[in-house]
């Protein structure tokens, strides 16, 4: 079996741990945390489907047939009231924006990428996938490079526990953010909701 066939199906199988249908690629994500604990949320970029990329290398190109399902399951990923925007373009890409709200304590699992998850002694942990040199290697072979941003807003009256942003506001309330892309940066930050 080919060394590149090899590096192609070790990167499938990365894909699917991340995200099981779409790959973040190139992004802005963002959640604004509210004083009650809700959110809201938004993702703005692209996105790409692992398994249409490997077929691409395989083939060349992606039949006509192979293109009308990638286009169908926009349609189908437009159901979703979250997601504003969803459309394929081309070479197994799409543009996304997702946009939606959540309850205090009510969990997030955005493209399998982004979490937030509230534990039973109130602390709200809001985190991202982490990418090892071997997979960003892998990816980076089928020509898929997760580059983004996540950007996490903070009211005050929470309090910020740890984090591990590249930026951060000396209050504790306020923006911070995360370049997504590089290796072995796994986003998190961990807060609780003083009563």
């Amino acid at each position: 079996m080919p060394k590149r066939l090899i590096s192609a199906i070790t990167a499938i199988a990365l894909a699917a741990v991340l995200s099981g249908c779409l790959i973040p690629e190139r992004f802005t994500a963002k959640i604004d945390i509210q004083p009650d604990a809700s959110l809201s949320y938004e993702f703005d970029g692209t996105a790409i489907d692992p398994m249409a990329v490997m077929k691409m290398q395989q083939h060349g190109m992606l039949s006509e047939k192979e293109q009308q399902s990638l286009a169908a399951e926009a349609q189908k990923l437009r159901q979703d009231p979250d997601v504003k925007k969803a459309v394929y373009t081309g070479k197994a890409r799409y543009q996304l924006e997702i946009e939606g709200r959540r309850k205090a304590g009510e969990p997030l699992k955005l493209l399998d990428m982004f979490f937030v998850q509230t534990g039973l002694d109130g602390v709200m942990t809001i985190s991202a996938q982490a990418l090892k040199r071997k997979e960003k290697s892998d990816l980076a072979q089928m020509g898929i490079l997760l580059n983004g941003t996540l950007r996490v807003n903070v009211p005050s009256g929470a309090e910020v526990i740890s984090h591990n942003a590249s930026s951060a506001p000396s209050s504790g309330s306020g923006t911070y953010s995360w370049r997504m892309g590089d290796v072995g940066i796994r986003p998190e930050l961990k807060l609780r909701f003083n009563p």
